[in-house]
């Protein structure tokens, strides 16, 4: 069909420019244009999709402003493609049709776009919830006037204080959207095929009002909290599986004798991450654990431990902490006070009297000797030393609140019990003997390497062979691989590929890697957040609040606040919510779980629920089941909004004395017969645009049917397929009667 042409060269240059514009925008070219650039949009979009999953795609595609604006391009012109045929012809029936259906589904799209709701429902078993979370987060900022004095100093000295607030103080809450994207900050650059810039990212300064100023430094959507200090070591294993040159020896000789200069080993080509941390202790004054509890991990060849001194005194003692030959029975104990070191015999002092510790003001008793009953060899052995001063035993003082216990384990160092008020550090050692090759490639047995954080922020490390120290030094940061144990098969190395350091043990946030599939309730975001109020600045770690599935305490990570002249102010990152009008409850025993045979995967699992009113115990409907394949339909009667209801997840199952378990069962009022319990995960799904859709999609499909029907476009109308053969028959006839004439 031909497209009216409005302008003409006689009429004024502004109303002609306005009628060129409105004719392009109505021009077939145009609609060519847009609907080969939506076609290759969305293959595009389902590419991205498949790369990086839904969350990313409608960041980078869908939820930004240029696909908007091409949404509304081509509503446009069908709009105008239309409108400039006006007035229509009988023919040109099901093209208006098509046109408004068209119309009708774009504003559909709009609608789910826009007021669209796709949130997920957490429920444990014998509970209920009216409450779904969003995949979106927001800034809570909450003022309290009145008092503003901390819990104690070292509170307030680390942001995390709790304020003590009088009955009648006045809390104004300030909620600040927040889009922070699906991936880490610093990954965008290594996002290749979407325009990530062109999306819209919340960064900056968010909030600055009356004194208060929140400003986003960093993020990561997808975190993990891990104890720190805490360093990721990579133990290299050599490329063959043979023995490395210069590993080469004699029947009987120990390989694990000497460390080896590396200069003849095989090049690694396989790095084993190892990753430890310290975590705090509780009481950790009264304990004795002031640096808290270090980890370790079994190895190929060995042990790796991990923990830090605190001290220069007991960095030293970690450095000079060699025994001397032999080490007796029951092993030996080297000790470091007031600068000197000493070696003690411990089957030699073990139940003897107190001694003095060389010209120190100290006395030692070694007072007994154990073994661990659940460790293996020699991990076990362990000795407890008491330590007092000269002036507390003369006072009879050796069995009161002064003397300090020193706790030391031989295979387990890194739960090694110091003498922080005495200055007193120590090491216990004791010969495992030969072992067998097989158990140095299962990491059993007595080898051991020692990872400290030292006082002065710098990792050091020693490598204990189950009879003597190697080596004990500084261990490089800087990725450069060291020797570490020594095997039958090679030489292998060890590297620091990333540590973090703290002066005291605490909780820390790391990226997490990209999971293309997570979920609003399964990823912990975290922003690095820079906080003033009232000319006071803090800048930290925000952890986002996850869904309050289970009713435990909130995280000190979760929430940050900062004192301000006459105020404390609290910010907290948790996830939008919503409330969807009504309840849905899961009975004990409601959620269902098949498995593959012969495997753990679950090959089919539902939930059996009911809906109940929001504000009472009726019972809207009873017994519906909500599976994989079969999603179900219900309408919140307060608002009238109809929701669909998706079986996405679970988690657990949680067996009986489980702690988790225990708190589902509280929620549940003891109503839990079984010996585990599930929590089910629902996706709930509001689409205000799904009608207006199918109705687009209907006048779409009628259009195009009446177009056939009236055969406009396709086929001459018959009026005009009759005057045509009319007048080639006058034609016709007027020629032979010329010929005749003629």
């Amino acid at each position: 069909m031909a497209r009216p042409k409005l302008s003409s060269p006689e009429q004024p240059l502004w109303i002609r420019g306005v009628l060129r514009i409105y004719e392009f925008l109505a021009s077939l070219k145009l609609a060519v244009f847009l609907i080969f650039s939506v076609a290759f949009v969305l293959a595009w979009a389902t590419f991205v999709e498949s790369v990086n999953g839904t969350r990313a795609v409608h960041f980078g595609i869908y939820g930004t402003w240029w696909f908007a604006a091409l949404q509304m391009l081509l509503a446009v012109n069908i709009f105008c493609a239309a409108a400039i045929r006006y007035p229509w012809k009988r023919y040109q029936t099901g093209f208006v049709i098509t046109h408004v259906g068209l119309l009708t589904l774009l504003f559909g799209c709009w609608l789910s776009r826009q007021y669209g709701i796709d949130a997920q429902m957490l429920i444990p078993e014998g509970s209920d919830s009216s409450i779904a979370f969003e995949d979106r987060q927001h800034f809570e900022i909450s003022i309290h006037r009145g008092h503003t004095r901390p819990n104690n100093a070292a509170d307030a000295e680390a942001g995390n204080a709790t304020a003590e607030h009088a009955q009648n103080d006045q809390v104004e809450v300030i909620s600040i959207p927040f889009r922070g994207g699906p991936f880490n900050w610093e990954d965008y650059a290594q996002r290749p095929f979407v325009p990530w810039q062109l999306a819209r990212r919340d960064r900056g300064v968010l909030f600055d009002e009356d004194g208060i100023r929140l400003e986003v430094v960093d993020y990561y959507a997808d975190s993990k909290v891990v104890d720190a200090p805490w360093v990721r070591l990579e133990l290299s294993m050599p490329s063959m599986p043979g023995r490395s040159r210069g590993s080469e020896g004699k029947k009987g000789d120990d390989p694990d004798n000497q460390p080896g200069s590396g200069e003849d080993d095989e090049e690694a080509n396989n790095w084993m991450p190892i990753e430890l941390s310290i975590r705090p202790a509780r009481d950790a004054q009264r304990t004795g654990y002031r640096f808290g509890l270090g980890s370790n991990q079994r190895v190929g060849g060995g042990q790796i431990s991990f923990w830090m001194t605190g001290t220069a005194a007991a960095t030293a003692a970690f450095l000079d902490s060699a025994p001397t030959k032999p080490l007796g029975e029951k092993g030996q104990v080297v000790l470091h006070a007031d600068g000197q070191r000493f070696t003690i015999n411990v089957a030699e002092k073990l139940g003897q009297p107190p001694f003095a510790l060389g010209n120190t003001d100290l006395m030692v008793q070694v007072a007994d000797y154990f073994e661990l009953p659940d460790q293996p060899e020699p991990n076990r052995a362990g000795v407890e030393l008491r330590i007092t001063s000269v002036a507390e035993t003369e006072n009879n003082a050796g069995d009161g609140d002064d003397v300090e216990r020193l706790i030391l384990l031989a295979g387990l160092p890194e739960l090694n019990r110091q003498d922080f008020v005495h200055g007193v550090y120590g090491t216990y050692w004791i010969s495992t003997g030969e072992q067998k090759s097989e158990d140095l490639l299962r990491g059993q047995g007595g080898s051991r390497i020692d990872v400290v954080q030292g006082h002065d922020r710098k990792l050091y490390y020693r490598y204990w062979n189950r009879r003597e120290l190697v080596f004990a030094k500084e261990l490089p940061t800087d990725g450069s691989a060291v020797d570490a144990f020594r095997m039958p098969i090679g030489q292998l190395k060890l590297r620091v590929a990333d540590h973090i350091v703290r002066d005291r043990p605490g909780a820390e946030i790391l990226p997490a890697p990209f999971r293309k599939d997570a979920t609003a309730v399964d990823s912990f975001r975290a922003a690095r957040v820079r906080l003033t109020v009232d000319g006071k600045t803090d800048e930290f770690w925000l952890l986002g609040a996850p869904p309050d599935l289970l009713g435990g305490n909130p995280s000190p990570l979760e929430h940050h606040m900062l004192a301000g002249n006459d105020r404390v102010v609290t910010v907290a990152m948790p996830l939008d919510v919503v409330d969807i009008g009504f309840r849905i409850r899961l009975e004990p025993g409601g959620f269902e779980r098949f498995l593959d045979p012969g495997t753990s995967q679950a090959a089919h699992y539902g939930s059996v629920v009911d809906f109940l009113d929001h504000d009472s115990d009726k019972v809207l409907r009873r017994g519906v089941k909500i599976s994989m394949n079969a999603p179900v339909d219900f309408t919140d009667p307060k608002r009238g909004r109809s929701y669909r209801l998706f079986q996405e997840a679970f988690r657990g199952p949680f067996q009986r004395g489980d702690g988790i378990f225990r708190r589902i069962e509280q929620m549940a009022g003891g109503r839990l017969a079984a010996d585990r319990a599930y929590v089910t995960i629902l996706t709930v799904n509001y689409d205000p645009g799904r009608g207006t859709k199918y109705l687009g999609c209907a006048l779409v499909v009628a259009g195009i049917a009446v177009m056939f029907y009236m055969r406009a476009y396709f086929f001459k109308p018959r009026g005009k397929v009759a005057a045509t053969k009319k007048q080639t028959r006058a034609r016709s006839a007027g020629a032979e009667a010329e010929l005749v004439r003629s």
